[in-house]
């Protein structure tokens, strides 16, 4: 006698399965959509110059390339030093950035992207940008190469890497070895959590040395005039953090733009 409504009940069950199962997919699918609906915020410290040479030393390598009289260019040596070695002028800069989740699912990052624009406005003007590929845990191989398809979105008012096609390559060459792995394993930001991730970048030695060569003349001149000149780089930065979210995609977060002025000067930064 209770076989049958037993049945009957199994067999409502199973026929209301599929139904359960599709509103919990939907359910899924909105709570995913609502994180790219509030996406992680992103904040960006003021690009820091963490290494630097003198003033003098630059002065010193430019000297008998861009002074052309010849009696001041006997003056080169003689008041400013031998020209140093290129691997005595490298530069070196961080920037942090601030991930926060406020969503109620882990959120994983994918890609960070800068550009670096040097000498903002004027004919020195300089931009180069690099892409970064975050790690995980589960990659003890990662060194931040970019990945396949690396900093790129579909959505038209986030920055990729695309639209610095007027950048220098190698500007910006490398992550600074050290914490640099340890920074890229943060890539999981947790349901409402935050990542703080400091990077520190390398500029490339030849491409730093040819922008800052164009406005040499004047430094070089005023230090064998006996003055004390400081050189004030206008430096502009930008970026995009990118995201991802099965079955959402890809999609990213800007960052910036940073203005700053890095002060060169007769002291030695490392």
């Amino acid at each position: 006698m209770r076989t049958r409504p037993l049945r009957k009940t199994v067999l409502a069950s199973l026929l209301l399965l599929p139904l359960l199962l599709s509103l919990a997919s939907c359910e899924l699918l909105q709570a995913l959509e609502q994180n790219v609906e509030n996406p992680p915020m992103v904040q960006a410290s003021t690009l820091a110059l963490t290494k630097r040479p003198s003033i003098t030393q630059l002065a010193a390598y430019y000297c008998p390339t861009v002074i052309t009289d010849s009696v001041l260019r006997l003056l080169c040596t003689v008041t400013l030093g031998a020209p140093p070695p290129p691997s005595q002028l490298a530069f070196q800069f961080g920037i942090h950035l601030s991930i926060t989740n406020p969503n109620n699912t882990p959120v994983p990052a994918l890609d960070v992207l800068l550009a670096l624009r040097l000498f903002e406005g004027q004919q020195a003007e300089a931009l180069g940008a690099i892409c970064l590929s975050m790690c995980g845990s589960a990659d003890p191989t990662c060194t931040g190469q970019p990945k396949p398809g690396a900093c790129q979105s579909s959505q038209n008012d986030i920055r990729t890497l695309n639209d610095f096609q007027a950048r220098i390559p190698q500007l910006i060459t490398d992550l600074v070895s050290g914490r640099a792995e340890q920074e890229l394993r943060k890539s999981l930001i947790a349901a409402g959590g935050n990542v703080q991730l400091d990077l520190a970048f390398v500029l490339g030695l030849d491409q730093a040395l040819a922008v800052f060569q164009k406005v040499a003349v004047n430094f070089v001149t005023d230090l064998l005039g006996g003055k004390s000149p400081t050189l004030a780089v206008p430096v502009q930065a930008e970026g995009s953090v990118f995201f991802e979210l099965k079955p959402v995609g890809r999609f990213g977060v800007g960052y910036g733009p940073l203005r700053t002025t890095w002060n060169i000067d007769s002291t030695i930064l490392n």
